[in-house]
Order: C-alpha cells, then structure tokens, then sequence
C-alpha cells in the first residue's frame, strides 16, 4: 500500500488522479498509523519549507519517515517534498537563520540569486540533463533533455554526485533536479503535471 501524506501543503488533486492510473492500493491521509503501514510514502506538496516541516512535525510523521527509511521501504519526495529530503533550508522569516529538514540526503537548500536578470521564481517548463540511465530507477527509460514541469525559488546545493540522478540547468546554473539514494527518491519538478513521460516516472516509483 502506497500512502500519499496529507500534511497541508497545496493542492494534490493531480497527483492523486496520476497514482490512480497505476493503482487504487493508495490512500491520502494524514493518519499516522496508516503511514506506519504502508510500504511506500509520497511526499508531495507546494508552499513553504518552514511549514512543511511544522506540518510534519506536529502531526508526528518525521519520526514514521526516518523508520520507515530504516526499515529499507520506499520513499517519493515531489516538490517541497522533495526540499524536505535535505538537511536544511533558509526559506524562512527569521534573517540569517535555518531550518532543519529530515536530514535524509546531504545538502542545503538555498534561494536562486546572485544573476543579473534572474527570474524567481524558475516556473515553466525545461529539461532534465545528464540522466544517469545505468544509476537509476525512477528515471529507467526516460529519455536525456526531457521536458518536466518545475515551479521553485530554492534548490539544493553541495548535494552529494553520487544521489544525483539528473540535473537541470536555469541561468547558467545547474542544480540537482532528480536525486536517488538507497530507497529514497526525489524531483524537484512535479512528475504528475509533466504530460506522459513525468507519469512514467510515477509509474516506475509505483512499481518497484
């Protein structure tokens, strides 16, 4: 059973209706003890990283998520979701300060910044780059330079190569857009918005 964690963060209804098209041993909650259960966990959602994390915590799933990771289960983090993987994050209002993420991939998010001319945030559609097909899983048969959906104004910075599964480039920038590690599976982009080849990637996570 997959659950799709319900921690208030944006509006799902397209991820749900994407799962559906590979199975209905799914469910969207926000129950602990169902989460506990699942063999697979999708974090997904839009917003901000410092409430996602309150969210998370305060409803009593970071704890489950680092069990379920121990117990070797899978994991699918989609946009925050994605962010949260990390160590930490200055999206927050607190000046100069950060907040802790789940700690599960190395890497810090940060801001887009620092480029004349810079768009924040990056929206729209741009490619996957250097897709590593022999280190991949959730990218199996996707092809190099597709096209998926991103909208963002942080990314992940000083991540590990060997979790990086393909990178996508913004302003002569190239960032970690897909990152793998063990059991743990990320995107920066939103998969289920990303037309057939963003659902393949759903499907492929669906049917490990």
């Amino acid at each position: 059973m997959i659950a799709v964690l319900d921690f208030g963060m944006g509006n799902i209804h397209s991820l749900l209706k994407a799962v559906s098209l590979y199975t209905d041993d799914f469910v969207f909650t926000n129950d602990p003890n169902k989460v506990k259960s699942a063999d697979k966990i999708i974090l997904p959602g839009d917003g901000h990283f410092d409430k996602a994390m309150q969210n998370l915590n305060e409803l009593g799933f970071v704890s489950i998520i680092k069990e379920h990771i121990a117990a070797k289960k899978y994991l699918f983090g989609i946009c925050i979701g994605y962010q949260v993987l990390f160590e930490d994050s200055d999206e927050t209002n607190k000046i100069g300060s950060t907040i802790p993420g789940l700690g599960l991939i190395r890497g810090k998010i940060r801001k887009f910044e620092g480029k004349p001319n810079l768009k924040v945030p990056h929206m729209g559609w741009n490619k996957l780059y250097d897709i590593k097909q022999k280190n991949t899983k959730l990218l199996k048969g996707i092809p190099n330079e597709s096209f998926m959906y991103f909208i963002h104004s942080y990314r992940p910075v000083g991540v590990d190569r060997l979790d990086i599964t393909a990178n996508c480039h913004y302003y002569g920038e190239s960032f970690p857009a897909v990152v793998e590690k063990e059991t743990i599976f990320g995107t920066q982009f939103h998969p289920e918005k990303s037309d057939k080849i963003g659902l393949g990637i759903l499907k492929n996570f669906i049917e490990l």
